[in-house]
């Protein structure tokens, strides 16, 4: 099979999986009910969990697997009820549960093994559940629906004009040592992507931000978005993985699809909540 040949199936597969996303992320960013958002957001928040159980905490850990999807609810039910305030208690409860297990279930004695394994629980809860929980908190702000679908649609044009122009122009590797794929051409292609998103959806977000500061703020989650995917390549390289699941047709787990956004969430919450601070 010729590289066009692959590419083009690469592509076809790429907006596949983007048509079977589409729909959940549709009803998380418009939906008004507050318990439909609670279970769109939260079932793919507990499949990130899953997957991240499997590949860092283990697949006989199934006790803890849910005590953490307990704790990520949590901490999105804090969030989406009661604020930032809610957040931050939802994640303490979160890593109480962790604590709760370790000391029924692993032997007494505090060796490497038991400080790795508290390690990895807490990252999962400070990466997937903290960092996703800012859905709902975007959810709550002024213009809120509009800057939570400004978010998650700069990230995803950023990832597919980083994917067109790496895969054309190509050149040297971005951080080959973690992400073997990715190309400073990628990069570029995509920040540019991004700016121009950001400039075109300037009119769609509230009269009080001007075009600049939109496409600084584009720009900023391009860069920031992609030292998200680098860091969950860097999980996946020190746990040997080339992707989380088999989920998404080829193209990884949900985990995969979620890694930008993730690092973005709460720059547009914060970004939002300085700018509209008196």
């Amino acid at each position: 099979m010729s590289l066009a040949e692959r590419l083009t199936k690469g592509e076809l597969s790429r907006w596949l999986v983007a048509l079977i996303l589409i729909p959940p992320v549709l009803l998380a960013v418009f939906m008004a009910n507050k318990l439909v958002i609670f279970g769109v957001v939260g079932v793919m928040g507990a499949i990130c969990w899953w997957e991240f159980a499997v590949n860092l905490l283990g697949r006989e850990r199934v006790g803890l697997l849910l005590l953490a999807v307990v704790g990520w609810l949590a901490t999105a039910a804090g969030a989406l009820f009661y604020g930032p305030e809610g957040q931050g208690v939802g994640l303490a409860l979160a890593l109480g549960l962790g604590a709760f297990y370790l000391m029924r279930v692993l032997p007494e004695q505090a060796d490497r093994a038991v400080v790795n394994l508290i390690s990895r629980y807490a990252l999962g809860h400070l990466y997937l559940s903290f960092l996703l929980s800012f859905v709902f908190l975007i959810k709550q702000e002024y213009f809120g629906n509009r800057w939570l679908f400004f978010v998650i649609s700069i990230t995803a044009l950023t990832d597919t004009g980083a994917f067109y122009a790496g895969s054309r122009l190509k050149g040297p590797k971005l951080c080959p040592k973690v992400s073997p794929n990715k190309t400073i051409s990628g990069l570029v292609g995509g920040c540019l992507t991004a700016v121009i998103a950001g400039a075109l959806s300037f009119s769609y977000l509230p009269p009080e931000f001007t075009r600049t500061s939109i496409m600084i703020l584009s720009l900023v989650l391009a860069i920031w978005g992609s030292i998200g995917d680098l860091f969950e390549s860097a999980l996946k390289r020190a746990m040997g993985l080339k992707d989380t699941s088999g989920l998404l047709l080829g193209h990884g787990g949900l985990w995969d699809r979620l890694d930008s956004i993730l690092f973005n969430l709460p720059v547009v919450y914060f970004y939002i909540s300085f700018q509209m601070a008196p």
